[in-house]
């Protein structure tokens, strides 16, 4: 069991965010109050280096903070692992750059790694223009990590015969942003609003490739960002999933049947509901941390995580974001009507999990690599 002194705080700040979550999904965007007491508490600095008040924490930590956290909203897990994909890209870029983007240690980043970018090579660095639909946080951010393509002529530049795709830090300040969020069905508070950008300078220490250099080589740092962004976003859907089902126990156990009046919680369908659901969720949490602490434990001997085992990873990771999504589902559908009002925390997670499970979509295709692995053969995806 974890003692780490962010779990601690993350437990502490449940009230505060359950406190202002139809505030957030009211402004489609966080509670100030919220944001700024999770930038405190370190939230977004999980995997921020040491250097610049970083907590660089294991990845079984970093684990049970998100599904604390998303127990309690996930729009405030969403802006972590957002903020994760950034803060690990700021262990390739040189000082006294790397502490200008942590001028403000608590802040979030806002993040969008889809290459929506077009960067054309200039003295120095790159002119950077693109758009990107949906960046989390932004508005809240003093930097957006955004992707991009450093363009040769009319294509993709090549670098050992792939396009040079390139993580762009940008000033918030620098972005135009369209608020596109406000109608959005599900994730309200996240704020991912669309942001522009249009002939801005991006010095090329600040343009993170595949051939930059690592300049703070600790274990959480070397791996490849995919093996730690979408796995950990499972953790979100744990704690929705978590919550929802204490809170659909708590109604299903208060409530009789109108035509027989038999109390529901003495109805075998309803016991087989709760029972199965209960399950799923512990079964498919088990299965990923276990994956993730194994990683864990070989990164910190310093040598590579075997194929094998990044595999059981991503195969965990899709297989849990898939039951947490169908056993919500079946929740919904087979619990009390009370759930089927705007607002009740069975609604609100059935359409918050289908969408981190369509956020986390991106990167099926690890899945299906992972699948390829288990057979004996090589990933399709580069960077596995």
């Amino acid at each position: 069991m974890s003692s780490h002194p962010v779990l601690t705080a993350a437990r502490e700040l449940q009230p505060l965010i359950r406190q202002y979550l139809e505030e957030g999904e009211r402004r489609a965007r966080l509670a100030p109050e919220v944001v700024s007491a999770a930038g405190k508490a370190g939230l977004f600095r999980l995997f921020a280096p040491r250097e610049v008040g970083g907590l660089e924490v294991s990845l079984p930590d970093a684990l049970a903070v998100t599904e604390v956290i998303g127990a309690a909203d996930a729009a405030v897990g969403w802006y972590m692992i957002n903020s994760m994909r950034p803060s690990l890209a700021t262990a390739y870029v040189p000082e006294p750059m790397r502490a200008e983007l942590f001028a403000e240690p608590d802040r979030n980043f806002g993040n969008s790694p889809l290459p929506g970018g077009k960067a054309i090579p200039v003295a120095g660095g790159y002119r950077v223009s693109g758009q990107w639909p949906l960046v989390t946080g932004c508005e809240d951010a003093l930097w957006c990590g955004l992707g991009g393509m450093v363009m040769d002529g009319d294509g993709p530049r090549q670098v050992n015969g792939r396009p040079d795709m390139r993580y762009f830090f940008i000033p918030t300040a620098a972005l135009d942003i369209e608020p596109t969020w406000q109608d959005a069905a599900a994730m309200r508070g996240t704020g991912s609003n669309a942001a522009s950008v249009r002939e801005v300078f991006v010095p090329e220490a600040l343009a993170i490739g595949a051939a930059t250099p690592l300049l703070i080589d600790r274990p959480v740092f070397r791996q490849p960002p995919s093996l730690l962004f979408f796995p950990i976003g499972v953790a979100i859907a744990f704690g929705v999933l978590e919550s929802a089902l204490q809170r659909e126990i708590e109604d299903l156990g208060a409530k009789a049947s109108s035509f027989t009046g038999q109390t529901l919680r003495d109805q075998a369908p309803i016991q087989e509901l709760v029972a199965n659901s209960d399950a799923a969720l512990r079964a498919a949490r088990a299965g990923h941390v276990e994956a993730m602490t194994a990683v864990w434990d070989i990164a910190q001997t310093g040598t590579e995580v075997p194929l094998r085992l990044r595999a059981q990873v991503y195969a965990s990771s899709y297989y849990a974001i898939d039951v947490v999504r169908d056993t919500i589902s079946r929740l919904y559908a087979r619990g009390t009507r009370a759930a089927f009002q705007q607002g009740h925390p069975v609604e609100r997670a059935l359409r918050n999990l289908h969408a981190i499970g369509f956020g986390l979509e991106a990167g099926r295709m690890f899945q299906h690599s992972a699948g390829r692995v288990l057979m004996g053969g090589e990933p399709l995806v580069p960077v596995f």
